[in-house]
Parts: C-alpha cells; sequence; structure tokens
C-alpha cells in the first residue's frame, strides 16, 4: 500500500471554471474587471486562478491570493467604507498577508475597477440647505423634529445594532407577621 501527500493529489473543482483574460495589468474574471495592484514572485497563474475563482468572490472589491505547497488560496476583502467585519476590510490585507501566509512566500492583490455590485447596507444622506431648514421650522421645531428622526432612524440602516436585554421583573410577595418578635440576647460573662 503506497501513501500519497494529500495535497499532490488534484483537488475536485465544486464550481464551473471562470472566464479569465489578461491584458497587461488588468484582468477580467465572468464579468468582472480587476487591476493588478501586487504580483509578487509571479504568483498569478491564470489557469490556478480559473479552476479556483468561485462566484461567491465577486462580491468582494480586493482578492488577494497568496501560494502555498503548489495550492492557490483566494481571500476576498472590502473597501474601508463598507459597513462590515474589521478583518475583511481594505486595511486588513497587510496583517491577512503577514499571520495567514507563508513568509516569502508568492503573492498576489486584484483590485476591482468597476464593480457590478453595489454594497447591501450603505447610507445615503438627504441633505438641505440651512436656509430651508429655518424656513421650514422655527428653532424649537427644529431641535424637537430632529430628536425625533434621531430616535426613530437611529438603527434603521445599522446591520450591527445593539441589542438590549432587559432586566426580568418579578412582582414582589409581601408576607403579613401576625405575630409579635420578641427580640431576645443571652450574654456571656468570663
Amino acid at each position: 500500500m503506497t501513501e500519497e501527500n494529500k495535497f499532490e493529489q488534484e483537488q475536485p473543482i465544486r464550481h464551473p471554471l471562470a472566464d479569465v483574460v489578461q491584458d497587461g495589468k488588468s484582468i477580467k474574471i465572468g464579468a468582472q474587471l480587476y487591476s493588478i495592484i501586487v504580483n509578487e514572485r509571479d504568483a498569478l497563474d491564470l489557469e490556478s486562478l480559473r479552476k479556483k475563482y468561485d462566484p461567491y468572490l465577486d462580491q468582494y472589491d480586493y482578492l488577494v491570493g497568496d501560494v502555498s505547497s503548489e495550492h492557490l488560496r483566494l481571500k476576498g476583502f472590502y473597501k474601508d467604507g463598507a459597513r462590515t467585519a474589521i478583518d475583511k476590510k481594505e486595511m486588513a490585507i497587510v496583517d491577512y498577508l503577514t499571520e495567514y501566509c507563508n513568509p516569502g512566500g508568492p503573492y498576489f492583490i486584484l483590485e476591482l475597477t468597476h464593480p457590478v455590485h453595489y454594497y447591501q447596507h450603505q447610507r445615503t444622506k438627504i441633505r438641505r440647505s440651512r436656509e430651508r431648514r429655518e424656513r421650514d421650522f422655527g428653532k424649537n421645531e427644529r431641535y424637537h423634529a430632529r430628536r425625533r428622526n434621531y430616535r426613530k432612524n437611529k438603527n434603521e440602516n445599522n446591520p450591527f445594532k445593539k441589542r438590549r436585554v432587559h432586566q426580568t421583573k418579578f412582582k414582589k410577595k409581601t408576607i403579613n407577621c401576625s405575630e409579635k418578635r420578641i427580640w431576645t440576647a443571652s450574654f456571656i460573662y468570663y
């Protein structure tokens, strides 16, 4: 019986192969157009990228690929303005490369240039001019309207809204004592 290294075996593909086309410093993967920011030690291999790219990665603004044991690993990151976890933002790419990738190993970073997707929780601000606000509301009414709108819209677009656990309230039980209590004390003398 011969033992084979499981990393040397060809991994099964669980999704359709992606259409990958490179033109200079830009790469088109499916409908997404990426620009190559970093290609350290020629890590970008179109054939391995074609096999490893999953359509799930279309949602990210940055793709980081690192090669370890002749296998490509892809990870996506969002721009810093997106409302998501800190470890999935653009500023965490350097931490990812230092902590999870092999030191001195080949890697590449692709940036999405023309996104087809939109962020799920984007805030849009409606701005009105100061004169119009003063014309519409008096000074006191503006203050109260601002407070009402703040309470109403406080957690409307926030996917990480604070959930509070309320204290359980129990009814107090009262015990009527009809008998008199006589307090006695005993003293010990030495």
